[in-house]
């Protein structure tokens, strides 16, 4: 109990508990139990050097590689917070909520550093790198191709994201916002869903017919699963030092 009052104390040296309330709400219901949790916060802010009752925005300027964590955190809490509230906005228009999760993924990546990767490759090494197999498999089995049940080569998998991706395009550079993209209503009745894709690297965009039984609620759970361990990915390659965090769900 000790040790946890300990990492509850050091993170509110670095953050009000305000915004610490909104990051415990937000990530909370992703791991096991409340000490989890709060180990996975105080690794994020445990190693920022920061002198222990010093807060000016010189002091965080000078530590700005040190604070890349921090914005890891908050960017996800804010963006996938915002593409909740698009719920109030455009009922079940699901492309609204994807434009945010894919803005998401390119700020880790450019976070991290990753700016020799063009937008497309930064979501298919998102979702490739950071996904479970578990998450990889459950999404393999909500999602197929109209026809691969027969000819099926492809992964499933790569096919979702391809989907994905052109479903942000479409939106962002052709206002394209309204078709569907997950199965919100039904889940044991298939959702038929017909969308440009690039199957393979080499391979021309094409139309196709997919099916999917996977809703957005099921994806976000799954998305914040993959920032959370990028997140932790991140400052183990960074060689700091971490508290160990009990299995999440």
């Amino acid at each position: 109990m000790d040790e946890q009052l300990e990492q509850l104390t050091m993170v509110l040296r670095r953050i009000n508990s305000i915004h610490l309330s909104h990051l415990w709400s937000f990530y909370r219901p992703y791991f096991r139990g409340d000490i989890a949790c709060m180990t996975f916060i105080y690794n994020v802010f445990r190693n920022e050097n920061l002198k222990e009752n010093a807060h000016s925005m010189e002091e965080l300027k000078a530590n700005d590689r040190l604070l890349i964590p921090r914005r890891m955190l908050n960017c996800v809490e804010r963006l996938v917070s915002a593409a909740k509230d698009m719920e109030q906005i455009r009922r079940g228009k699901d492309i609204f909520k994807i434009v945010y999760l894919v803005t998401c993924v390119e700020t880790l990546q450019k976070l991290k550093g990753r700016n020799d990767l063009d937008k497309k490759e930064m979501l298919f090494d998102f979702f490739e790198n950071y996904t479970s197999a578990c998450n990889k498999q459950y999404i393999r089995k909500h999602f197929s191709r109209i026809g691969d049940e027969i000819n099926g080569t492809e992964d499933t998998f790569w096919q979702f994201i391809s989907m994905l991706n052109e479903c942000r395009n479409c939106a962002t550079h052709e206002g394209e916002y309204w078709d569907l993209c997950f199965n919100n209503g039904d889940s044991q009745t298939p959702l038929l869903i017909v969308s440009v894709a690039q199957l393979h690297s080499n391979a021309k965009k094409e139309q196709y017919g997919f099916e999917t039984t996977l809703s957005y609620k099921t994806f976000e759970y799954i998305f914040v699963q993959n920032c959370i361990n990028f997140i932790m990915q991140y400052i183990q390659s960074q060689g700091k030092p971490q508290m160990p965090i009990p299995k999440r769900t």
